[in-house]
């Protein structure tokens, strides 16, 4: 596996509880890491504007089926590993999203063109 950053070239620091936002960005790491195929490669791309900080996250797995989507971030709601691996706790995405609202901000998920998943947290600065 291996992770590729794109980050814009001045970020900005912003205005929340670092331990929240960065377990959230751990989760959303992890589940990428989960759903890629092996020696896959995550993307995780920041940028800004006057406004908000995006953070996309993104994977070349299978993506998430059409029927799972009104779901992702539901509390433990789980869809099964690719690999066949046990389901996980079905909290890491409704985290994302709580701590995305103690921020002000929004989390998303959807399919990615050429395959796999993005998951997008976007935080107000």
């Amino acid at each position: 596996m291996s992770l590729r950053l794109v980050l814009a070239p001045e970020l900005p620091s912003i205005h929340g509880d670092a331990f929240l936002l960065r377990q959230a960005l751990v989760n959303l790491i992890d589940n990428a890491a989960d759903f890629s195929p092996p020696r896959g490669e995550i993307e995780l791309r920041m940028d800004v504007d006057a406004r908000q900080l995006r953070i996309h996250v993104a994977d070349r797995g299978q993506g998430i089926p059409e029927y799972a989507m009104p779901r992702v971030f539901e509390r433990f709601y789980s869809l099964p590993r690719p690999d066949g691996g046990s389901r996980s706790s079905g909290l890491g995405l409704c985290f994302v999203a709580e701590v995305a609202a103690l921020h002000a901000g929004t989390a998303t998920l959807g399919n990615r063109d050429g395959g796999g998943a993005t998951a997008t947290l976007v935080i107000p600065l």
